[in-house]
Order: structure tokens, then C-alpha cells, then sequence
């Protein structure tokens, strides 16, 4: 029913800012001061008072240090918005809102080719891919847990990402921010159709057994959010140290420019973004919201931003995900879904960038 949808709707409105207004409070009056005037100057003195080559300090400590970075991108540019958006996740599940979401959504969903119980999964792909994944067993066939799948792959963004996206259009304009919500709203609903039709198979009604409304309970509420908050360190942290000190060496030692001038007929010819904007493709391999974060540093025009948080979106899933791609179904699976969104970003991102710039010249 439409009056029900429509309450549903604005209850994940409010639950997604509520996530960005805390989560960039807490950012911008804890991490970021914190990070910037107390943890990052220890190690510029600590470094210092060390005789080391030049090289070796700059790759510690200098621009993309991993001294430096590690505490800007990870601890407080991702972390915040993971901590708020774990803990309003938390809250619509164990409330029992969440359930009573995926029913009000299944007449919607339905007509894209799954059944209002995949909301779930979905919501929970906004915290990270890989729990989704594998939540989708609970599928009610092998057609709809595919179907979820692709879309959780090209279009869902994990909290982390979320967080780098919004931390590089928000204090530009919040106008950046919903278009490029609409974007991956149009990818998630194109992806989910083409692959309903492509893939055999049924989808079955959805049977969900919907709990009572109430307030969770606290020691159990809080249980669960520490165990998530701790999962979350353990699966994504090391990957995005990885991805911090391959960037501090690509940077520091010079390969970032035999790189850029590589791919420069891709990254400024075809998606009009600077040619040092291709560390962005090289870290987004191995995490997705590594992709934003080196574009935050650069001196971007509106129209660069949003190119380069279009393809962040919609780019290649992280090596986790790629992993349970293929644990959960086969290599081929994964490989085929990590080419379809590569291809499929710098599409969307070209025809962005060329399409507005075409405009903005005739205006």
C-alpha cells in the first residue's frame, strides 16, 4: 500500500541522514582535529628525529605518507560513518522496523524482478557487500540470489564508501551528493531488470515472518553492534591499510607518473578528471571507497567531482567482495561481474563528463 511505502520511505531518508549529519559531526569536531592536530604531528616529530633517506620519510610521513593517510582516510574519513550507520542498522533490526520495511517494499521490488524480502540483504549491503552476500542464501531461489547480487555489486555502496563520497561532495554542494544517489538508484534498478530478464529461473512470493514492534533490547543491541563494529575492523581495515601503502609507494616513488600518463587518454580525455586521478582506479581494486579518497587532495571543479564519485559507485567491487564472489558462486562469476562493473562505470562516467561539458559550452 502507497501510504505505508511512502512511511517507509521517509524512515530511510531520516535513517541515511541521520547517519551523514552524525557521521560528519563527528568527523569534522572529533577525528579530523584529532588526527590532524594530535596524532599526525607526533609521527612528523617522531620521523624526524630519525636519520632517514628522504625517500623513506616521505613514504612514511610525507604527503601520502602511511603515517598520514592511514589516520585521514581510514580513521577519519571512513570510520564515522561506519560507527553511526552500524549503529542505526542495528536499531531498525532489532526494533523489528526493518522486517515490516521489506514487506512494504515488495509490491516495489516486485517489479523489478525480486521479492520485498532482498531488501534486507540490500540494506544491509549498505554497511558492507560481503555479510549481503551471504545473505542472500536465504533466497527463495538461485535466480533472486544472483539477481541481488548484481545489483548489491553494481550499485550499492558500503558505508565506508558511502562516507568517501559524501565527504567529497558534501562540502561542495549536497546537490552533488543526491545526484549521485539518483545515479546509483538508475543503476540499481537497470541492473536488477536486465538481470531478471537475462537469468532463467523463477522468483518465488516472499514469505517473512514480521517480529513485534519494540525497543531493542539494550545488552543484546549492544552486543551485536560491537560484534559488527569488530567485524567490520577485521574484514576491511587490512585491505584499506594494503591500499594506504600501495598508494604512499606509488605516490612517493614516482610510479603513479609512468601510470598517469598511461591511462591519461582515459582518465582526462574520456572522464575529464585530472591524469594523477589515476591512483583512484589503481586503489579501488582493492577498496571501493579508495577510489574517493585520493580525489579529496585534488583541486577538483563540481562537474570533476562528480564524475569521479559516479565511477567510485559504480566501480569494480573491493578484493573482498570479489573473494566471497567467488567462494559463494564460482571464479567465473566473479570475473564476469568485476569486468561488467569496470566496463559499466567508465561508461557512465564518460557520458557524465562528455555530456555536461557539451552543455556547459553551449550555455
Amino acid at each position: 500500500p502507497w501510504p505505508g511505502l511512502l512511511l517507509g520511505t521517509i524512515i530511510l531518508i531520516l535513517s541515511l541522514g541521520f547517519v551523514v549529519l552524525a557521521g560528519e559531526f563527528l568527523r569534522e569536531t572529533l577525528l579530523e582535529p584529532f588526527v590532524e592536530f594530535g596524532i599526525v604531528p607526533i609521527f612528523e616529530k617522531l620521523f624526524g628525529m630519525m636519520s632517514l633517506p628522504t625517500m623513506v620519510h616521505n613514504i612514511l610521513i610525507g604527503e601520502f605518507g602511511i603515517f598520514r593517510i592511514a589516520f585521514e582516510w581510514i580513521f577519519a574519513l571512513v570510520m564515522p560513518y561506519v560507527l553511526i550507520f552500524q549503529l542505526v542498522f542495528t536499531f531498525l533490526e532489532d526494533s523489528g522496523i526493518l522486517p515490516r520495511l521489506a514487506v512494504l517494499g515488495d509490491s516495489l521490488m516486485s517489479k523489478i524482478g525480486v521479492q520485498g524480502g532482498s531488501l534486507i540483504p540490500i540494506m544491509l549491503g549498505f554497511g558492507c557487500t560481503v555479510p549481503a552476500i551471504i545473505s542472500t542464501r536465504t533466497a527463495t531461489s538461485k535466480k533472486e540470489r544472483m539477481v541481488v547480487t548484481i545489483a548489491l555489486c553494481f550499485a550499492v555502496p558500503c558505508v565506508s564508501q558511502t562516507g568517501a563520497i559524501i565527504s567529497l561532495l558534501g562540502d561542495y554542494s549536497f546537490l552533488l551528493v543526491l545526484g549521485v544517489a539518483a545515479v546509483g538508484f538508475a543503476a540499481f534498478a537497470v541492473s536488477s531488470l536486465v538481470a531478471s530478464k537475462i537469468i532463467p529461473g523463477n522468483v518465488t512470493p516472499m514469505v517473512l515472518e514480521i517480529p513485534y514492534l519494540l525497543i531493542p533490547e539494550r545488552k543484546s543491541f549492544w552486543r551485536k553492534y560491537k560484534i559488527r563494529v569488530k567485524q567490520f575492523m577485521f574484514e576491511a581495515e587490512g585491505p584499506m591499510m594494503i591500499a594506504v601503502i600501495f598508494a604512499a609507494l606509488l605516490t612517493e616513488t614516482g610510479l603513479i607518473n609512468y601510470l598517469s600518463v598511461f591511462l591519461e587518454p582515459l582518465i582526462s580525455g574520456w572522464l575529464g578528471l585530472p591524469k594523477e586521478a589515476s591512483i583512484s582506479l589503481v586503489l579501488g581494486i582493492i577498496r571501493r571507497e579508495m577510489s574517493v579518497a585520493p580525489l579529496l587532495s585534488m583541486n577538483l571543479t563540481a562537474l570533476q567531482m562528480f564524475v569521479g564519485a559516479v565511477v567510485s559507485l559504480l566501480y569494480i567491487p573491493c578484493l573482498s567482495v570479489l573473494g566471497i564472489l567467488a567462494k559463494e558462486f564460482n571464479a567465473r562469476t566473479a570475473i564476469g561481474i568485476t569486468l561488467m562493473t569496470v566496463t559499466n562505470a567508465l561508461l557512465v562516467g564518460g557520458i557524465i563528463n562528455k555530456t555536461f561539458t557539451l552543455l556547459l559550452n553551449i550555455y
